[in-house]
C-alpha cells in the first residue's frame, strides 16, 4: 500500500530507511492497539454481570501469562532500540570521502559554509552523487536544523557542533527550516535546498555560491543572489509585508515617511543609503537596521532588483 502522499517525498536511501523503521514502529504500535481494544470488547461482552447479585470469580494471577505478556513487549522494545540505535549512529557516522558542509544558524536565518572559502545564506546547494557531511552549530540561541525529505533533523547548539550526513540524493528543491521555537520570526527561518548535478554544482562552486539557484541571468539577478546571500530577506519581504523591516514589493517610486516626520522618495539613492548609512533615514514605524558589510556596488545592485520587485 502506497503511503507517500503522507510524508515529503523521501530524497535519498537514509530517508527511505528512515520511512521504514517509522512503519515498522507504526505497524506494531497499530497491531497492539487492535488486538487490545478487541480483547477489551470480547471480555466486556462475554464477562459482563449478568444478574446483580452474581459475584465474580476471585482470580489470584497466572503465572504463565504474565511472563508472556511481559516478555513479548520487552523483546518488542528491544527490536526497535536495535533498529533504532544502529540507524542513530550511521546517521552520526559519515563515510571517509564526504563533502563537508558547516551550518550555523541564527535569529532568523542559516548560514552554509563551503570547504572552497564562500558563504551563502538560506540556499543550500548540494551535488546529487556525493555524500555531504553537515557540522551544524548556532551563532546566538538554540535552533534546529530540520531537511524533511532527508528526515534528518539536528539541534543546532551555541559553542557546540553537532552533525549528521546524508547520501546521493534525487535532484530538485526542497525546504529546510527551523525545528525549534527560537523567537518572534521562528516560522520565517527558511531556506531552500537545491540538489543539482556535478556539473551545476561546479559552476556554483566557481562562482563562489552566486549561481545555482539564483536568477542571476535576469534584470536584478545580482542583487537577488546578494540579498540571498547576505540574509536580507530575514528581515525584509519581497512584497509588502511587515517583518522586522519594511517590505519592498511596489515601493520603488513611492514616498516613504520617515522617523523625523519628514517625507523622501523611495528611489536608488534612499536605497543605497539606507544600505550603507542604516540610521540616516529611519522609516517611520521601524528601529534603524543594524550597519551592514555591504560595498557601494552591491548596494546599488540590490537597488536594482528592488526595482524589479512588484
Amino acid at each position: 500500500m502506497d503511503f507517500s502522499w503522507l510524508f515529503p517525498p523521501a530524497i535519498n536511501d537514509m530517508a527511505k530507511q528512515v520511512d521504514s523503521l517509522f512503519w515498522f514502529i507504526a505497524s506494531i504500535a497499530v497491531f497492539i492497539f487492535v488486538l487490545v481494544e478487541m480483547l477489551l470488547f470480547i471480555f466486556l461482552v462475554r464477562y459482563r454481570r449478568k444478574r446483580p447479585d452474581k459475584q465474580g470469580i476471585a482470580l489470584h494471577g497466572n503465572t504463565k501469562m504474565e511472563i508472556i505478556w511481559t516478555l513479548i513487549p520487552a523483546l518488542i522494545l528491544v527490536a526497535i532500540g536495535v533498529f533504532g540505535s544502529q540507524m542513530t549512529y550511521a546517521i552520526q557516522t559519515p563515510p571517509k570521502d564526504v563533502y563537508t558542509i558547516n551550518v550555523t544558524g541564527y535569529k532568523w536565518r542559516w548560514d552554509f559554509d563551503y570547504p572552497e572559502g564562500f558563504k551563502t545564506t538560506n540556499k543550500l546547494v548540494i551535488p546529487e552523487d556525493k555524500s555531504v557531511l553537515f557540522k551544524i552549530t548556532s551563532g546566538d540561541i538554540i535552533h534546529s536544523f530540520w531537511i524533511p525529505s532527508m528526515r534528518l533533523k539536528q539541534d543546532a547548539v551555541p559553542g557546540r557542533q553537532t552533525q549528521f550526513w546524508t547520501g546521493p540524493s534525487e535532484k530538485g528543491e526542497y525546504p529546510i527550516v527551523c525545528a525549534e521555537y527560537c523567537g518572534t520570526m521562528h516560522s520565517m527561518m527558511l531556506a531552500k535546498l537545491n540538489v543539482v548535478s556535478t556539473e551545476e554544482f561546479d559552476k556554483f562552486v566557481q562562482s563562489g555560491g552566486k549561481a545555482g539557484g539564483s536568477a542571476t541571468d535576469s534584470a536584478g539577478g545580482e542583487g537577488q543572489a546578494l540579498v540571498e546571500q547576505k540574509g536580507c530577506l530575514s528581515c525584509h519581504a519581497t512584497d509588502q509585508s511587515k517583518l522586522v523591516g519594511p517590505g519592498w514589493g511596489g515601493m520603488f517610486g513611492k514616498d516613504v515617511k520617515l522617523s523625523d516626520g519628514s517625507t523622501v522618495k523611495y528611489d536608488e539613492e534612499y536605497i543605497i543609503e539606507s544600505i550603507i548609512d542604516p540610521a540616516a533615514k529611519t522609516p517611520e514605524g521601524y528601529s534603524p537596521m543594524p550597519p551592514q558589510q555591504v560595498t557601494k556596488e552591491e548596494a546599488k545592485a540590490i537597488a536594482e532588483y528592488i526595482k524589479t520587485l512588484k
